[in-house]
């Protein structure tokens, strides 16, 4: 099976598990892609803090357990200063209803929420515009071609074939962009 190099789920296979190294096999890439898409979601909201500082440091990349770790402590101490600052406001100003305090609270949760909707709107309308033109190509003049090269089976078909034969087949990894 050949597979790219540069493909967008062989970097994020890198960046999950903080290795260089691909597997020149297909069971093991295949159960730990399965394995990485099942706790991306949770994984990348815990180590948010890290991913954010490595971003901004370019220079040092933490593996998968420092990246957890450092973004359980930064949530933890965010949560603790959260949680003072509640408080704190508390002691100040209680909302009462029919105030003005009030009424600022429920026109400012109206305006963050049509925000978000008017910002996940136009992202969605983005990504689908994204998603339409994926796989278009274009020659040096700027003309579409319409026979792009043929398609290979995904992934999961080639690892259920091969589990049906019993056998694994080889990774030739593609390394041109």
């Amino acid at each position: 099976m050949k597979l790219n190099i540069n493909s967008k789920t062989a970097q994020l296979y890198r960046w999950f598990y903080g290795t260089s190294r691909m597997p020149e096999s297909l069971c093991p890439y295949f159960w730990k892609l399965v394995l990485m898409w099942t706790f991306i979601l949770p994984y990348s909201i815990l180590s948010l803090p890290a991913i954010i500082m490595e971003r901004l440091d370019r220079s040092k990349f933490h593996s998968t357990g420092e990246r957890a770790g450092l973004g359980f402590i930064a949530w933890f101490i965010l949560g603790i200063l959260i949680c003072m600052v509640s408080w704190v406001g508390l002691l100040f100003v209680e909302p009462v209803k029919d105030t003005l305090y009030y009424h600022s609270i429920v026109i400012g949760g109206m305006g963050w929420t049509l925000s978000i909707g008017i910002g996940i709107a136009t992202l969605y309308n983005y990504l689908t515009k994204l998603w339409k033109n994926r796989n278009i190509k274009y020659d040096e003049d700027g003309r579409r071609i319409w026979n792009p090269e043929p398609k290979q089976d995904s992934i999961i078909v080639t690892f259920i074939k091969a589990s049906y034969n019993k056998y694994c087949p080889r990774i030739d990894w593609d390394h041109k962009k």
